[in-house]
This record gives structure tokens, sequence and C-alpha cells, in this order.
């Protein structure tokens, strides 16, 4: 609870931000607090002790980072939804995070964290233009 706790109310107060394209489409203030929230609850659910534990694609090697800034962006690709966020290391280095999130049996959930790896991403929406 702490992630969700500590960011709720900024991330659920905010408007998402857009990109120019295509790609990305009109998401209304309901919409973004719906995915905005799955975004925390599955943070919430995945820490241990406040970390996250992955493996960086870029690095393969596993890193621990922190949840550190909710942003406001949420990306469209086809009919998916991608709430992106950063965690940092215990250096202080900044981790892209980003959460496809879909419509599961009524409620939304995230189905794939992409940690470090915004290129994907961005290679995803430019093929959705």
């Amino acid at each position: 609870m702490q992630f969700l706790s500590l960011f709720a109310a900024a991330a659920l107060g905010i408007g998402a931000l857009t990109l120019p394209g295509p790609a990305l489409a009109e998401i209304s203030a309901e919409m973004r607090v719906a995915l905005q929230g799955a975004m925390l609850s599955y943070v919430d659910s995945v820490l241990v002790d406040g970390a996250y534990t992955y493996l960086d694609p870029t690095a393969d090697e596993m890193r621990t980072v922190y949840p550190a800034n909710v942003h406001p962006m949420i990306v469209t690709v086809g009919d998916d939804y991608f709430v992106c966020s950063e965690m940092v290391t215990e250096t202080g280095e900044q981790v892209t995070a980003d959460f496809l999130v879909r419509e599961v049996e009524g409620e939304w959930t995230v189905v794939q964290a992409l940690l470090n790896d915004r290129a994907s991403l961005e290679t995803a929406m430019s093929k959705d233009m």
C-alpha cells in the first residue's frame, strides 16, 4: 500500500499528456483514473519492502528499483493503453516504467510491465500510426 497511498492523489488528479499522432486518442478523465489506478494497484502489489526487482532487457541483469514518479502520460497503441511512470535505483538513476493495461473480465488490469525499455514502446507506437 505504500506506493498506492503515496502517489494515488497525485496520479488521479492529473490529466494525460498526449503526443501528436494517430496512435493517441483523447482519454477521458474517468478512463485516466481507472488506468492509473490499475497501474498503482499493480505496482503496490508487487513491491517487496518498497522495492521492485526485474530483469533489465538492456543490461541483461537483475536490477532493483523503487517507485519515484507517477507520470500523467497515457499512450494508446491500437486498442491498448500504456500508463507511464518512473522508478529509481538506489543510486538515483531514473528508470522508465511503462505498464500495459487492458480490460480483463470487466476490470482494468496490468498485463505487462516494461522497465527500462521505452524504445520498444516507441517502436510499437510508430508501427501503429
